[in-house]
């Protein structure tokens, strides 16, 4: 069944200084459980990352003429301060947004708190995170992003099959986004981008 986007949805969703305020806070109160505080600690990793790329990341020519040329949309991201890959690739589309805010709306919706929506947009069936639904000025989706680059996510598979562990995972997957940087998401996001211009 096909989800309805409403304003509604998109007044009661986080700014990305809000999202990255959230997640500060929750750093601060004690956690629930064990597995809780295990999500925590992945937080914590998140969170200083989140706080160098938010710097760190710059935005290719290819990339910025693309947005530049494209009409105003509501990028809507589906994600959770635990997520690795949404550290990696969530503050991209901050720096995006900073440079072009007449052309890039950034709202932040936790997975956790909006299984309806997550589920009218799973990766293989699974819910998978970050996701990116991009809306029109009529909240239509025009473009979808995530949950990270497609090289990656073909390689996430090959070594899911090859059995590695989660610990070996998590390294293997910064290794690909240390030597990528940014590369691939800038250019699926400028394919993205065209499509819906």
């Amino acid at each position: 069944m096909a989800y309805h986007y409403t304003t509604e949805l998109i007044d009661n969703a986080l700014t990305y200084p809000d999202y990255r305020k959230l997640i500060r806070e929750s750093l601060g109160t004690p956690a629930a459980d064990a597995a809780a505080e295990k999500m925590k600690l992945y937080t914590a990793k998140n969170a200083t990352l989140m706080d160098e790329y938010d710097q760190a990341y710059s935005i290719t020519p290819g990339l910025l003429a693309a947005v530049t040329a494209a009409p105003l949309a509501t990028w809507l991201v589906i994600t959770e301060g635990w997520c690795g890959d949404a550290a990696f690739n969530v503050p991209l589309f901050h720096v995006l947004e900073k440079l072009v805010p007449e052309k890039v709306r950034l709202r932040v919706v936790l997975r956790d708190s909006n299984l309806e929506l997550m589920d009218a947009n799973l990766t293989d069936g699974g819910r998978s995170i970050p996701k990116l639904i991009v809306l029109s000025n009529e909240l239509v989706p025009v473009g979808f992003w995530g949950p990270r680059p497609a090289e990656l996510q073909q390689l996430m598979k090959q070594w899911k099959n090859d059995g590695f562990e989660l610990k070996e995972l998590i390294h293997k997957v910064h290794g690909w986004y240390d030597a990528d940087k940014t590369r691939s998401l800038q250019q699926e996001l400028t394919r993205m981008i065209k499509q819906y211009s």
